[in-house]
């Protein structure tokens, strides 16, 4: 499967998805987010759709509204690599092995192969590349550090983050809501970019 490009219609119909969270989200009034709880089973579905509200809503402080589509359409696909990785590892309960993290850590490259066409803007490719690398430069799969890290996927690391964690994962319990909010906190200029975690401090109401 890597190296395939997705269908064109598939692509249209994700991105039409995203562009009606966008919808719903500007349509909301500025107010702080609740989260789902995801169960394992439905963690997979459900990620995409809460993590690209959650990254929406911290977005709207920190870009122009005319960007917000191509933003929520990163969010939304942001782990579609994952695809391309067998499902007993993505469904995997328990830690994953070594080589099993090795293999986990390719997602966001084998997602930029499936977009690698002109169809999908290259802000929200950045997402797809780069929603774990690492304000100090700790994360993958590039080890960027600070601003090298463009600022769609330095929104979208916060929002995953903090939705994983809060959600049942087949590999980890979830976390209270302060919890993962104390998470983001203690992550800023560290993990996360600072004025990306004020924004969502700022959502989050805390």
């Amino acid at each position: 499967m890597p190296g395939i490009l997705l269908p064109h219609e598939i692509l249209t119909e994700l991105t039409n998805v995203a562009g009606l969270i966008v919808d719903e989200v500007m349509a909301c009034d500025d107010g702080a987010f609740a989260t789902n709880g995801a169960t394992p089973a439905a963690y997979n579905v459900e990620h995409p759709i809460d993590a690209t509200v959650i990254g929406l809503l911290v977005g709207r402080r920190l870009v122009p509204e005319d960007e917000l589509e191509e933003l929520g359409t990163g969010l939304f696909l942001q782990d579609i690599g994952k695809l391309a990785l067998p499902p007993a590892l993505v469904h995997k309960p328990g830690p994953l092995a070594p080589a099993e993290w090795d293999l986990m850590m390719q997602h966001p490259l084998l997602g930029v192969e499936f977009l690698r066409d002109d169809s999908i803007p290259g802000t929200a490719k950045s997402v797809v590349r780069s929603h774990h690398e690492r304000w100090d430069g700790s994360g993958y799969p590039s080890g960027l550090v600070g601003e090298e890290i463009a600022l769609f996927p330095r929104i979208a690391a916060v929002a995953d983050v903090f939705h994983a964690v809060t959600s049942e994962r087949y590999h980890a319990r979830a976390r209270p809501r302060h919890w993962g909010i104390e998470m983001i906190r203690a992550g800023s200029g560290s993990a996360f970019d600072p004025g990306v975690v004020e924004a969502f401090l700022d959502v989050a109401g805390d």
